[in-house]
């Protein structure tokens, strides 16, 4: 079903669609299950309650849209464009949105809960209390990205790209987050709790406040990396790189530091560290001066 059959659809269910011959369409407080229109094109369309589950829509076209208290719950959005658009309130939970989409899109509130979205877009996206639960991202871009009080709970972003981008007070617990890139990242009071991040990458990044509790963190890179008030408790850093980062006010008490590489002992006094803190070169803590 294309652009004629999703009007027609519309106008069985006595709706207007005021979107032929280019211009805006404008839909409001319509339920069309099932519907299958890829491909549509529909930028600068207006979407005010809509209910589309299960809908195929791969491949449509939405930039500039606004979508406004909308179910689009199990629907096929596969490499569908929403650049640009705004999103209150909509519900992506079980969707496909495989190569999907959101560069520049302003969203707040909307539910992406075991969205499957490898390899999406969402460069200088800016999202508020947004939800991830159990969404699958590989591979998934965010550089410039702006995130507030976002949830990633058991999140899958293996690969995932946070290239400068910016998140505040969001929240991974148990996400898989290998090879995960925050490269120049601002990480401000972020928490991970039993995370998976072996090999992530964190050079020169900015993770004032934020907290690592319990995770795996092998191999990470911290290089010229901003730790100042960053807890490491119960987490494993064997081998991750830290030349240059600035250790002011971080807090190691508690992690396993065995292995890691360009740690100095003059870093590690400018840290927190007790008892329970592994050094690097294996001895148990707390860092003095002569003590290695």
């Amino acid at each position: 079903m294309r652009r004629e059959a999703w009007a027609e659809a519309v106008r069985l269910h006595g709706l207007w669609l005021a979107g032929e011959g280019g211009r805006a369409c404008r839909l409001e407080g319509i339920e069309l299950e099932g519907l299958g229109a890829p491909q549509v094109l529909l930028p600068r369309s207006g979407m005010y309650s809509v209910a589309l589950p299960g809908a195929d829509l791969h491949g449509a076209r939405f930039g500039g849209s606004e979508w406004e208290k909308c179910d689009l719950t199990l629907a096929n959005l596969a490499g569908t464009e929403f650049d640009g658009a705004r999103l209150d309130d909509v519900r992506f939970d079980d969707s496909s949105l495989a190569t999907a989409s959101f560069t520049g899109a302003v969203m707040e509130g909307v539910s992406f809960v075991k969205a499957r979205a490898p390899a999406s877009r969402w460069l200088e996206a800016r999202m508020a209390r947004a939800d991830f639960s159990g969404a699958l991202l590989p591979a998934a871009s965010f550089h410039q990205a702006s995130l507030l009080e976002c949830l990633w709970r058991g999140a899958d972003l293996t690969g995932a790209l946070f290239y400068r981008a910016t998140l505040r007070f969001c929240r991974f617990p148990s996400i898989l987050g290998e090879g995960a890139r925050f490269n120049e990242a601002e990480l401000h009071f972020c928490q991970w709790r039993e995370a998976r991040l072996e090999r992530a990458r964190f050079s020169g990044a900015d993770l004032s406040g934020s907290a690592f509790m319990r995770c795996e963190m092998e191999g990470c890179d911290f290089r010229g990396a901003r730790l100042r008030g960053a807890q490491f408790a119960g987490s494993r850093l064997a081998g991750a790189l830290f030349r240059d980062a600035i250790c002011a006010g971080a807090d190691f008490q508690g992690a396993d530091l065995r292995g890691a590489r360009e740690l100095t002992l003059h870093q590690l006094l400018q840290a927190r560290t007790d008892s329970t803190t592994v050094l690097p070169w294996g001895a148990p803590g707390p860092a003095m001066r002569g003590s290695r």
